[in-house]
């Protein structure tokens, strides 16, 4: 498939800049550990399982989560907002990149294409989230589902994002990790979709191939597709 046309990247954020599994894991440890005196009833195999279940739902945003997890085991002298102002606290230091983020947003951006992230969720948290992967200087335009008013996969937050970049969807490739947020709309609206696979991925969740045109399982595969050189410059720092 002919790229030279591709103006802009356009990325999901957690799990496909961000390394979501191993952020959230690490996070889950800890603030349980946090708030033990709390949970002192309450099995850590538990917890995990229950904030992993609800956070998977794209229903639930933080503020819920820590609702339902409150009811789920009967905590009543602890308050959600306690939970969540310690997740806005200290989830920056849950962040972590896959191992190639810096590397290939580095080389689409010297290249002079156009990149953006959309992402479900608060503006803040997901900004900061931005910045605590030190990859803002990469960065041409973050549209979040709070700013828009609608979540993935309604068409109308990747239509804000090509705004913002000022490119028609011919002119797009995104890059994102779910079949249904991600894949699915970005070749609806007739961009050349790419979906990240991971190896913990079920294969019934796969995406289709009629609405799939690559699959890769390492950012730095872009460069390929795109045909943007890899070679690093002696004094080039990555």
């Amino acid at each position: 498939m002919n790229t030279s046309h591709i103006k802009a990247i356009i990325f999901d954020l957690e799990g496909t800049l961000l390394d979501r599994e191993k952020s959230r894991e690490k996070f889950i440890e800890e603030q349980y550990e946090r708030f033990h005196d709390y949970f002192v009833r309450v099995q850590f195999s538990d917890f995990r399982k229950k904030f992993i279940e609800l956070d998977d739902d794209e229903d639930h945003d933080k503020p819920d989560l820590y609702k339902e997890i409150l009811k789920q085991f009967n905590v009543d002298r602890l308050s959600w907002k306690d939970l969540f102002r310690d997740f806005e606290m200290h989830f920056y230091r849950y962040v972590f990149p896959f191992h190639d983020t810096h590397y290939t947003l580095k080389k689409l951006h010297k290249a002079g294409y156009r990149i953006g992230v959309i992402a479900n969720g608060k503006s803040k948290i997901k900004q900061y989230r931005v910045y605590a992967l030190g990859i803002e200087d990469y960065i041409n335009h973050l549209s979040t589902s709070e700013n828009v008013g609608f979540r993935k996969p309604h068409p109308r937050i990747y239509e804000d994002i090509m705004e913002k970049l000022e490119v028609t969807p011919q002119e797009v490739l995104y890059v994102g990790d779910d079949a249904l947020n991600d894949v699915a709309p970005a070749h609806a609206l007739e961009m050349i979709s790419v979906w990240y696979r991971h190896e913990h991925h079920d294969a019934e969740l796969a995406p289709l191939e009629s609405e799939m045109d690559y699959e890769i399982t390492s950012l730095e595969q872009l460069l390929e597709i795109l045909e943007v050189p890899k070679e690093v410059d002696t004094n080039e720092i990555i």
